[in-house]
């Protein structure tokens, strides 16, 4: 717990101190009645209790009563406000780690259990701070303080008390160990439920298309009762060793008892002194009892606090130039090496890309043209060699910085589920009104948008739902317009669009390029033609280059590739199923 509250309180310190601080009166108030009771017990005995005295009892434990609610209200209103708002800055400092991380990271990571994380990991957190901190900080300074009061009355019934508590903390060390074995399993579990639920739901069109959904069905059915039977295991492995615990706490009342018998038939414990420690010793137990309880639970939601840890200590991409101000825009490659895992999908590449130029990546799929464009937006580090733009290398400069003089336009365009208007503006969070109006004009969006029912406050459904995928496209190109960067990188924006969404953007993308610092992914070699130069990718190395009538004349890869296309022109499927 502590490492949690650590992470939690970063900056936050004086709200923690706060929550303490509180629960610590709240305590303090709370043991007055005891010692009323001790005073109250010991005139009952000696039969010296008058009026004025049960008058003056009566109003300490009015009044403490009346400040331990105070403080109890006060300690829930801040706890739930202060923990509230450390929870949303970790929930917003978690955010901003997660969008520096590079691409990597997601690669290794299911988006369900990231999700799983932001989300029940961090509420679990939040339980911790709001609703068991302070109870337990409460509880431990009660006891604390009824516990000096027992050593003060006689030290020999405050040790019988407290002989069955090394056996007790074994105990909950044990049950601590089982949770942190079987939590962890039960949290593995729900990730994956959680993963396979996201993947169940936002592929199930394409399940449905394949008549498939039995079987995915069945595999949510197979996650969701092995997140059950876990749930079960833990429960009831822990409830009987919880159950132990709590006999040994409450035989330390037996012992208690026993002793002071002993005491007692001795002659040096008093009646009234036995009384007196057996009403007090009461609250003592239950007190443990409630911290043993609370101690099992902060490990369990604890795991929440290391999960979250562990993305917060990914290592993130920095620069050592933050201000760095690029004034000339050519790219150049110098030995460049990159891998994925063992796999070898750069080997050595040199390049010079000049300023203003138009330069296209060709060749078969898995030959390296998108990891060349994630490297320049460094998506990715070089695992060698390095990538410069002007006269600097691209790790010296902050990640977003570099990404100011970078727009990208991806095949598959992601919109989030907000307004067109917002969607454009996402290129220019700053951009007025008649700006984003021109850049949609540019990127032949704004009539289609004007023919929605909304306009610019067309909602578009999550992730575009509402948009054919020429519309998406022009809504993606008009945000890269609106950047207006110096660089632009393009992934074949219309590969997998009909010829009256293709002819729009087309002309949209012509007048993104103007006076741009171009790199393009081509799949149709016909839109590449007129290319500066042209890059044939082969296993990871740059196998030709030239422009397009000097590389069809070499009779090389890309002379086949070009060939290949041509000739797929006349594909047409025949009355058998069969290309004719």
């Amino acid at each position: 717990m502590i490492q949690t509250l650590k992470m939690v309180s970063k900056g936050n310190g004086k709200r923690v101190a706060r929550i303490s601080l509180i629960a610590i009166m709240e305590a303090l108030f709370g043991s007055l009645p005891y010692g009323v009771l001790f005073f109250v017990l010991f005139d009952i005995i000696n039969n010296s209790l008058t009026i004025e005295g049960f008058t003056g009892y009566t109003l300490i434990i009015i009044l403490s009563a009346a400040f331990r609610t105070f403080f109890s209200f006060l300690g829930v209103t801040t706890a739930r406000n202060d923990g509230n708002i450390m929870i949303k800055e970790l929930r917003m400092g978690l955010g901003e780690h997660i969008r520096k991380l590079p691409l990597g990271f997601f690669n290794t990571h299911d988006m369900g259990d990231l999700s799983n994380k932001l989300l029940d990991n961090v509420n679990k957190i939040e339980m911790i701070i709001t609703m068991l901190l302070p109870p337990m900080i409460s509880t431990l300074v009660l006891n604390l303080l009824v516990a000096g009061v027992l050593f003060f009355l006689d030290y020999r019934m405050a040790l019988a008390a407290l002989i069955t508590m090394p056996l007790s903390l074994l105990i909950l060390t044990w049950a601590r160990s089982v949770m942190d074995k079987q939590g962890r399993a039960l949290y593995d579990s729900s990730s994956k439920l959680a993963d396979c639920l996201l993947e169940f739901v936002n592929g199930i069109k394409f399940i449905k298309s394949f008549n498939n959904s039995d079987r995915k069905y069945q595999n949510l059915v197979t996650h969701l009762k092995d997140f059950k039977i876990k749930s079960l295991k833990t429960e009831g492995t822990l409830s009987p060793i919880m159950v132990l615990a709590g006999i040994s706490i409450d035989f330390g009342l037996v012992m208690l008892i026993l002793t002071g018998s002993y005491l007692m038939m001795g002659g040096t414990l008093s009646t009234k002194e036995f009384l007196i420690f057996i009403v007090i010793s009461s609250r003592f137990f239950e007190g443990l009892k409630a911290l043993s309880l609370n101690w099992v639970k902060v490990k369990y939601l604890g795991i929440a606090g290391e999960s979250i840890m562990n993305i917060l200590n990914e290592e993130l991409m920095e620069g050592t130039g933050n201000d760095v101000s690029i004034s000339e825009h050519t790219i150049a490659f110098r030995d460049v090496r990159f891998s994925y895992g063992d796999k070898e999908v750069l080997k050595g590449i040199d390049l010079r890309i000049k300023e203003n130029t138009l330069t296209a990546l060709v060749g078969p799929s898995g030959s390296g043209k998108s990891t060349m464009i994630n490297l320049m937006a460094r998506f990715f580090d070089v695992d060698s060699g390095e990538i410069t733009i002007g006269s600097h290398n691209i790790k010296e400069i902050d990640p977003e910085s570099l990404l100011k003089n970078i727009s990208m336009v991806f095949q598959n365009v992601t919109l989030f589920s907000d307004t067109i208007y917002n969607n454009i503006r996402i290129g220019k969070p700053d951009a007025t009104e008649e700006e984003i109006i021109l850049a949609a004009q540019k990127a032949n969006a704004h009539d289609f948008i004007q023919s929605l029912p909304g306009g610019y406050q067309t909602m578009v459904g999550e992730n575009g739902a509402n948009l054919s995928g020429g519309e998406k496209q022009r809504i993606s190109i008009a945000r890269a317009i609106l950047k207006d960067t110096p660089i632009v990188l393009l992934d074949e924006a219309t590969s997998s669009l009909d010829p009256e969404n293709e002819i729009y953007i087309q002309e949209a993308i012509s007048r993104l390029l103007l006076d741009k610092t171009v790199i393009v992914i081509a799949h149709r070699l016909k839109t590449i033609k007129e290319a500066d130069r042209i890059l044939v990718f082969r296993e990871g190395e740059i196998v030709e280059e030239g422009e397009h009538s000097a590389l069809l004349e070499q009779n090389g890869l890309y002379s086949r590739m070009w060939e290949e296309q041509e000739n797929a022109l006349g594909w047409t499927v025949g009355n058998q199923g069969s290309p004719q």
